[in-house]
């Protein structure tokens, strides 16, 4: 998972920060394995007790809070090569998709607004020890800061038309972003229109400053790509996902009912 809140960061004054900016990235000297060490804001990689990704493995039965996905007819989205975008932090090795659209995440009683989503390759989840070939992370946030994160494992079978737009998009050069617009029927292309069970456990974030208190929301039931669609992603962004962590004290629930929608 990678998070930037773009609302928090002025490309003015960053220009002018002398603070230098660590890099970090998933190879032997800048990965997983050292990101506690590049950093003293970065201890939580190390030292965290509530990280992310985990394997989803014996999970307890719940009835989880209807979670409902509100997405606007259309949208513009700007896709991003992470790898040099200004920010905070170096984001990693991925396509990071940010969306000003009035896409809503709602839990119970509490709304959370899309932020942006991104790519891994392999999947950062496992499920019974198994990697999936891809996963993808619906980042939100909500007024109070709080974050609830989507995710979308990815499985290779029948091409899906809805990532077509962006896979056209692939930007070639790091830090060219591209704006492309996106048919009404995008969200519900992605998450496969069908209803699924839903695993739930209190995470992090997958990168860098690993913050905790992240609610993680992942659907049972894999979106597929076809092996095309597939590697044409990991032909650029290969092996940006983090190590699952231990899962310590914390419970792994499942909710096998759809409790999971998209209007």
């Amino acid at each position: 998972l990678l998070f930037t809140s773009c609302s928090s960061i002025d490309p003015g004054e960053e220009a002018h920060d002398e603070t230098p900016v660590v890099h970090w990235g998933y190879e032997a000297e800048d990965g997983p394995a050292r990101w506690a060490t590049m950093s003293s804001e970065w201890n939580l990689c190390g030292a965290g007790l509530e990280q992310s990704p985990i394997d989803l493995v014996n999970p307890s039965p719940i009835e989880l809070p209807p979670v409902e996905i509100d997405t606007p007819s259309d949208q513009e989205v700007e896709v991003l090569n992470q790898k040099g975008v200004i920010d905070a932090l170096d984001n990693g090795h991925t396509i990071q998709i940010n969306t000003q659209s009035a896409e809503k995440m709602t839990v119970g009683d509490k709304t959370y607004h899309l932020a942006q989503f991104h790519f891994h390759a392999p999947s950062e989840h496992t499920v019974e020890g198994h990697h999936f070939p891809m996963e993808m992370h619906f980042v939100h946030q909500a007024e109070d800061g709080a974050l609830a994160v989507v995710g979308v494992l990815i499985e290779e079978g029948a091409a899906n038309p809805s990532l077509t737009p962006l896979w056209e998009n692939l930007p070639h050069a790091p830090g060219t972003p591209a704006t492309v617009r996106v048919p009404p029927e995008f969200a519900k292309h992605l998450f496969s229109g069908e209803a699924t069970g839903v695993y739930h456990y209190r995470g992090s974030l997958t990168t860098p400053p690993c913050s905790e208190g992240v609610s993680w929301y992942i659907r049972k039931t894999p979106t597929q790509l076809s092996r095309d669609q597939i590697a044409a992603f990991t032909g650029k962004y290969d092996h940006n996902n983090r190590p699952v962590q231990a899962l310590g004290d914390r419970t792994v629930y499942l909710d096998e009912s759809p409790t999971l929608t998209i209007d």
